[in-house]
């Protein structure tokens, strides 16, 4: 067991430096590194100039769900919209399995659980849905959920 803990702790290092760069590709497809050394170029009079780094693209903080979810929350839409709140349910889990940290599953699967009754769960499954970093407006609406959840 020590071996074990030993080894995920001298790997861990290296992995989190695997994912903390980010490849970068030419025109061709191929990978080119990247060194962390600003580029130059030789001038004609033997003098360097240093040639400015792009700066990175702004990174998107937002959780994005992959299109199965968005697939299946479309589903559970159109079940649920033809009264089909059960299925809406299962089409919800389901994609809740797919991607477990993406925080509109568990809202919507929240809103199905509060439309049968089930307060409780609808109240837990909106304070997760916030847990996990729902914008703004998703986090007003799950606030607005539970204190619904929370009146019975």
């Amino acid at each position: 067991m020590k071996i074990i803990k030993r080894l995920c702790l001298v790997s861990l290092p290296w992995l989190l430096t695997a994912c903390g760069t980010i490849p970068t590709y030419n025109s061709n497809g191929t990978a080119v590194q990247e060194s962390n050394k600003p580029s130059t170029t030789q001038t004609g009079q033997g003098k360097t100039t240093q040639k400015a780094k792009p700066k990175p693209a702004p990174i998107d903080h937002t959780a994005q769900a992959p299109a199965a979810v968005l697939s299946l929350m479309k589903r559970a839409e159109q079940q649920s919209s033809s009264g089909d709140h059960r299925s809406a349910i299962v089409s919800l889990e389901r994609a809740i399995r797919i991607a477990p940290r993406y925080p509109d599953t568990y809202y919507r699967l929240g809103e199905q659980y509060f439309s049968q009754g089930k307060y409780n769960q609808a109240r837990s499954l909106a304070e997760k849905s916030i847990t996990l970093g729902a914008d703004w407006l998703l986090r007003r609406q799950a606030e607005s959920l539970i204190k619904r959840a929370s009146a019975y």
